[in-house]
């Protein structure tokens, strides 16, 4: 006598999956994590290492503004003799006498001092700050990038973790039914109920099914792996997802998409600010032609003209060989590199968008085009051709060819779940915008 396979809703199947917990190879555990998808990103924002890596970044940035509209400090500078050999003193401070004076003699006495300013001129304190500025931007804009990238890689890991589960859940399922199979199929064979064939037959199915299962396990575990990196979890907690969402909201306008990635996608703002960076740069570079000013006072006793000698100096380089020829050149290519890099950089923009809006436009396709009992005639396949096959209403060949056929429509559901929520993130992640 067969066992006959009980009808079970393939959608309370999927329900209980998200209700079992799984080890780090698929298998039960008890230490695990069972979280959604938002608060799994609360997480995520307040441990990945490239975050907390990059918002360092954007604090450097910003005490590189501060450093740049900072003045020169001036420069004081205090001379005296050391050693006087006339008189064999050493540091010879003393004020000389009367007489001394009165023949010209100083054999002592002699200090000046000098202090000096440096003083930029054509406003490169302020170029700068600009530039200083600019690139504060740019380690801004970059950490949007890196947020936006491991967001996505965090949701995408998430829902192929979520989709995995329920597929491996499924062919658990399916690999029990055949186990309980293959048992009757052996108390059959010694009454001579089939043939031996028949249950080697089943046997190998069996084995090519914990074959695939075992690649699922492998696939989870990689997922698992992924998720503990961006969420920088050093236990061995297994993450298990508890929904993600199966909503099919309608479709934006694809213009709408293409002017909310050109607004919003930091590579494109990062572009746009290259070219500010490099104008600003240009302009300082431009700056540097002019020589700063050296402005100072000097005091000097016993060692001029007469004994309190006070003057004020002024120094600047000569601009006659050396105006900055070679940086002003090399900033204005840099400019004309980066105005020619954004009209590329529109463009992948824009394809990008529209290659993944085909690409979820195809997957809601196909989802509308099943029949709404879709998933109730995929059981029925299983069910009918399990009770067939036991009441020897078909072969075995036959039966296999219907269980396989259920297994790869179910799986081939599944993906497509997936394909779809992964096709949403890639949306959202070509456009840094939140459509889905």
């Amino acid at each position: 006598m067969f066992f006959s396979y009980r009808l079970i809703p393939l959608r309370w199947v999927v329900g209980c999956l998200l209700l079992l917990p799984f080890g780090s190879a698929g298998q039960p555990a008890a230490d695990t994590l069972r979280v959604d998808l938002p608060r799994l990103e609360e997480q995520f924002l307040s441990r990945n290492y490239q975050l907390l890596a990059q918002r360092f970044q954007i604090s450097a940035a910003e005490a590189e503004v501060i450093q740049a509209g900072l003045r020169p400090n001036p420069n004081l500078e205090v001379s005296t003799n050391l050693y006087n050999p006339n008189t064999g003193k050493v540091l010879p401070l003393s004020t000389p006498s009367a007489a001394d004076i009165n023949n010209d003699v100083y054999n002592s006495g002699y200090f000046s001092v000098q202090l000096q300013q440096l003083i930029q001129l054509a406003g490169k304190r302020s170029k700068l700050v600009a530039l200083a500025e600019s690139n504060r931007a740019l380690a801004s804009i970059a950490f949007r990038d890196v947020l936006r990238t491991l967001r996505y890689q965090l949701h995408t890991s998430y829902a192929n973790l979520h989709y995995d589960l329920q597929a491996i859940r499924l062919l658990r399922e399916e690999e029990g039914r055949q186990q309980r199979l293959i048992e009757s199929s052996r108390i059959a064979l010694q009454t001579g109920g089939i043939a031996r064939y028949e249950l080697t037959r089943l046997e190998v199915d069996l084995r090519d099914l914990r074959a695939n299962i075992a690649s699922y396990r492998s696939q989870i575990a990689e997922e698992q792996a992924t998720l503990r990196v961006l969420l920088r979890q050093t236990s061995t907690q297994f993450i298990v997802p508890t929904q993600v969402p199966a909503a099919l909201p309608a479709l934006p306008a694809v213009a709408l998409t293409i002017d909310s990635a050109l607004a919003n996608r930091p590579d494109a703002a990062l572009t746009r600010e290259q070219i500010n960076n490099a104008e600003r740069r240009l302009l300082l570079e431009r700056a540097n032609r002019t020589p700063d000013l050296t402005a100072g006072l000097v005091y000097e006793r016993y060692g001029n003209t007469y004994v309190n000698f006070t003057a004020i100096k002024l120094g600047m380089d000569l601009p006659i060989f050396h105006r900055n020829q070679g940086g002003i050149k090399v900033a204005q290519l840099a400019v004309d590199n980066a105005r020619a890099g954004l009209e590329n950089q529109e463009s992948v923009v824009r394809n990008e968008v529209i290659e993944a809006y085909e690409k979820l436009t195809l997957y809601y396709e196909q989802n509308n085009a099943l029949p709404p009992d879709y998933l109730s005639q995929l059981q029925n396949i299983s069910v009918e051709a399990t009770l067939a096959y036991n009441n020897r209403v078909i072969g075995l060949l036959d039966y296999l060819d219907k269980i396989r056929t259920y297994q790869s429509g179910l799986l081939n559901y599944i993906a497509l779940q997936n394909n779809i929520f992964q096709a949403q993130q890639q949306l959202n992640f070509t456009t840094n915008s939140r459509f889905f």
